[in-house]
């Protein structure tokens, strides 16, 4: 009897220990994979750093400006998947390995012999440049330090550079390639900027106001620490944020940090972690950041408070979220702990004093005429104008507006502003403006969103019956549009005479105003080609040896484009080869 209760004791201390445990760091992980460059090793972008509507899902690993640099299996596994697409990651090769993980190196210029005609194969055998291909074991086996690639700048990359991730095979999770032992190299702590607390109550104040304020921070003595340590004082529910960078050795590029830690009176009251998630969670960075301050000032702050439909489990929060109800005369210290994948560290502490709650006042300020419960689904309508909801699309209930006005720009005549840019959508919703029948037929026509400066912004749909229906996930004012003109197809650097003989690959310029490149199609003499299309520079690029030309020197290259508002063009160019 004195064994089981021991048991049970231990049972229960343990499971206390493991939710104490849940606010502390993951212990490194164990596979002694090799790295995939073989240069100095520079980190330029982290591990769930904070990405426009995405976490990071890799490591993003500086090549100091240059492309072609040989890119190793990490270790011993078979390819599971090539991807190739002028968006995204652009070119990118899957490794899947006997330790139960998956390696991915994205944005790669090419890849590795074998590979290559694999994938060429695949490409015109589907007439595509854009694949995506899913390999059985076996298929293509490699070896552990095998080049497979060459760095790159492909797809939505912003510079050359390695994307490298890590992901668990089985569920496809990408999580922090730093878990491992690595050669990389990181003495540098966390920069912690500022903080900034929110009124969550209708009657909370911070210092006697009902709005949220921003304290910046600065570092001495060994410590971050308020900016002229201000006395903050509050009252009803409030939470806080935190406004954190960090930074590796030898770069200044702003990379995310690992883990916020926020105790207060000394007691957990939210941690976040991000050493893994899965993708249907990406979006929900939306919530965990103050988006409308994202969208106004580019500041990004992480809430240390969880909104009600935030799914992520990335945090270890217990029923308040990371809500705080403040009390007159109750002094209450805040404590953060901020940390990076190396274990570097960073703190920051502060007080805030309970102050008598003040009567909730009516504002002098337009109400907002609807209040959506996100919990359920929402449709509006107004002069035959609809927007439809999901559940779920918004991270906690909304308060806003939805209106229908007169335009002079839209082909209907009207405008239909939906909520506030300010807030953020994780479902896709419907917007559905009536068209006249005589314009159901009307070429190009096309949705727009009004962006800053008045600019109109494609924002794509379609005609259903007596509809025209966009699907957006971002709140603002759309209209109907036209887009009249066709993509600009044009040679760019033509040798003499159209003499290629000398030349290695035919460059052609692909530029659409609007809409942009849906769809592009290159024949030589009559036969599919394959023609790469770099997005970021508006450019085709036939290689020559990666084109089956007919033994004739006398070629006929025929490109044809159409755009996303169903404009055609197309140019025929003979060559020499």
């Amino acid at each position: 009897m004195y064994r089981v209760y021991v048991i049970r004791l231990s049972l229960i201390v343990l499971i206390i220990l493991s939710g104490l445990n849940a606010f502390s760091q993951t212990d490194t992980l164990h596979w002694d994979y090799l790295f995939p460059l073989d240069n100095k090793i520079v980190v330029s972008g982290s591990f769930g750093e904070l990405r426009t509507n995405h976490f990071h899902s890799g490591v993003d690993l500086s090549t100091q400006g240059k492309i072609g640099l040989p890119v190793y299996a990490i270790d011993t596994g078979y390819v599971s998947r090539i991807s190739v697409s002028p968006y995204g990651f652009g070119k990118a090769l899957y490794v899947a390995h006997p330790s139960g993980y998956t390696s991915v190196y994205a944005h790669l210029n090419s890849f590795a012999g074998n590979i290559d005609s694999v994938v060429t194969a695949l490409q015109y055998q589907k007439e595509s440049f854009s694949i995506n291909h899913y390999f059985e074991p076996g298929e293509i086996t490699v070896n552990r330090g095998e080049v497979v690639a060459y760095t790159g700048n492909t797809g939505s990359s912003g510079g050359p550079h390695l994307h490298f991730e890590i992901r668990e095979t089985e569920q496809q999770r990408p999580m922090d390639p730093l878990l491992f032992p690595n050669p990389v190299k990181d003495d540098v702590r966390p920069h912690i900027a500022g903080i900034k607390i929110y009124p969550l109550s209708e009657d909370a104040r911070i210092n006697g106001k009902p709005n949220a304020k921003y304290y910046p921070a600065v570092f001495y003595d060994g410590a971050f620490h308020l900016k002229h340590q201000p006395r903050i004082t509050a009252s009803g529910i409030i939470g806080v944020g935190i406004d954190v960078i960090d930074y590796y050795s030898g770069s200044w590029r702003k990379c995310g940090v690992h883990s916020i830690d926020l105790k207060v009176n000394g007691q957990p009251l939210y941690f976040y972690k991000i050493d893994r998630f899965f993708y249907h969670h990406t979006r929900y960075l939306n919530s965990h950041i103050d988006y409308a301050e994202k969208i106004k000032s580019g500041r990004l702050i992480q809430k240390s408070f969880v909104d009600p439909y935030n799914h992520n489990d990335v945090y270890r929060i217990d029923d308040r979220r990371g809500e705080v109800e403040m009390f007159e005369g109750e002094e209450k210290h805040f404590l953060y702990t901020v940390k990076d994948v190396s274990g570097n560290e960073s703190k920051l502490s502060f007080r805030i004093m309970g102050e008598k709650a003040s009567p909730v006042q009516s504002s002098s300020k337009q109400t907002p005429k609807l209040r959506i419960d996100a919990s359920l689904p929402f449709s509006y309508e107004d002069k035959n104008h609809k927007v439809i909801f999901e559940p779920e699309s918004f991270y906690l209930n909304i308060n806003g507006d939805i209106s229908v006005r007169e335009s002079f720009v839209s082909l209907s005549g009207t405008a239909i502003s939906v909520l506030d840019k300010t807030i953020p959508v994780h479902k896709t919703f419907v917007i559905k403006i009536p068209i006249d029948t005589c314009q159901i037929s009307v070429k190009g026509l096309c949705g727009a969103k009004i962006g800053d400066n008045q600019k109109l912004e494609y924002a794509g749909g379609s005609i259903e019956g007596t509809y025209f229906v966009i699907k957006t996930r971002e709140c603002g004012e759309y209209l109907i549009t036209r887009d009249t003109i066709a993509p600009q197809i044009s040679l760019k650097n033509p040798p003499a005479r159209m003499d290629y003989r000398q030349k290695k690959k035919i460059l052609v310029q692909l530029k659409d105003d609007f809409s942009g490149i849906a769809h592009y199609k290159a024949t030589i003499d009559g036969r599919w080609s394959l023609f790469e299309y770099d997005a970021q520079k508006h450019l085709l690029i036939g290689y020559l040896e990666k084109i089956p030309l007919l033994e004739t020197e006398a070629h006929v290259l025929i490109l044809e484009a159409e755009d996303g508002a169903g404009n055609n063009s197309k140019i025929e160019i003979n060559f020499s080869y």
